[in-house]
């Protein structure tokens, strides 16, 4: 290998070297807990309050559907 070969493969592994330098870290770049357990549980806990809500908000809608189901009178098949 000429010394010019070497030169071009070593100022490729260097490039190489400070590219991977600049980039984060593979446990950086999966680290999902950045914020701290006690943030992440909080925010956990206003989700689960949201979904809750949510559950109730659900519930209530099908109850009122169901009753106005057992109002309405029955539907003739003659008639859409």
């Amino acid at each position: 290998m000429s010394s010019n070969g070497h030169d071009t493969s070593m100022r490729a592994a260097l490039a190489t070297a400070e590219a991977a330098a600049s980039r984060p870290s593979p446990a950086d770049r999966f680290n999902i807990d950045r914020e701290g357990p006690a943030k992440r549980a909080g925010k956990l806990r206003a989700l689960q309050q949201r979904l809750q809500k949510l559950n109730e908000y659900c519930d209530e809608a099908v109850a009122e559907i169901r009753a106005s189901l057992d109002r309405a009178p029955p539907r003739s098949e003659g008639h859409l």
